[in-house]
């Protein structure tokens, strides 16, 4: 019995200091989101090294916002419809794309992943594409937030930028030496290689928090 009050008290302190950890950065009033980092220079051509994603699929998958568990199931059903396309060697551990897109929205929730239908706060420098601005800006800055026909689109964009940028050439080469080691690529060892993906220095450890704590055994994927 002492020892059962001994793990109860652990777990009831763990879970206070867990619940007062700052809400994640996700959208519009967030004052990290505009040093997001892909520059200009990365963006990615239209042509695509792995297949051309967006087009591939003649029924669209629909990503899901309604609530949380919805959120999770309907994005991995995006990915697992993308990944048909995409060699296993290039692919990206769903855990992570969805703790990623988790994390950018809010689940799911942010004004950019509902009237966007961008997942990743993806940016656009061409004044000429749809875009959004973060509230309560007016004028154009010099990028502005990606806009996509479909939530799902916004998935095919983030696999295609994470398999072709420069800034993540780390993530590729981790990914390829567990590969060359007879070992699937683990969601947590690549999301540590992800620090260029924004600038907020706890960026890597919040997406390794949320699969650890918030993907892995509660969702089967």
């Amino acid at each position: 019995m002492k020892y059962i009050s001994y793990l109860l008290a652990i777990s009831g302190i763990y879970l206070f200091v867990f619940a007062c950890q700052p809400a994640p950065c996700t959208d519009d009033g967030c004052p990290e989101f505009n040093e997001l980092t892909v520059p200009p220079d990365n963006i990615i051509t239209p042509e695509a090294k792995i297949g051309s994603l967006e087009n591939d699929y003649t029924v669209i998958p629909v990503v899901a916002t309604d609530n949380k568990d919805d959120f999770v199931y309907s994005l991995n059903q995006c990915i697992i419809h993308l990944y048909k396309n995409v060699p296993k060697e290039k692919q990206i551990p769903r855990e992570l794309i969805i703790a990623q897109a988790a994390l950018e929205t809010g689940w799911g929730t942010s004004r950019f992943a509902n009237e966007a239908n961008n997942l990743f706060g993806i940016r656009t420098w061409n004044k000429d594409e749809k875009y959004l601005l973060p509230i309560p800006w007016t004028e154009w800055p010099g990028w502005g937030v990606k806009v996509f026909e479909t939530k799902c689109d916004s998935v095919a964009y983030y696999i295609r930028m994470i398999n072709e940028v420069f800034a993540y050439e780390e993530f590729r080469e981790v990914r390829q030496y567990h590969w060359d080691q007879g070992v699937e690529p683990d969601g947590l060892d690549l999301a540590h290689t992800l620090t260029k993906y924004a600038s907020r220095v706890n960026y890597t450890d919040l997406v390794a928090t949320l699969i650890k704590y918030n993907i892995r055994g509660v969702y089967e994927l």
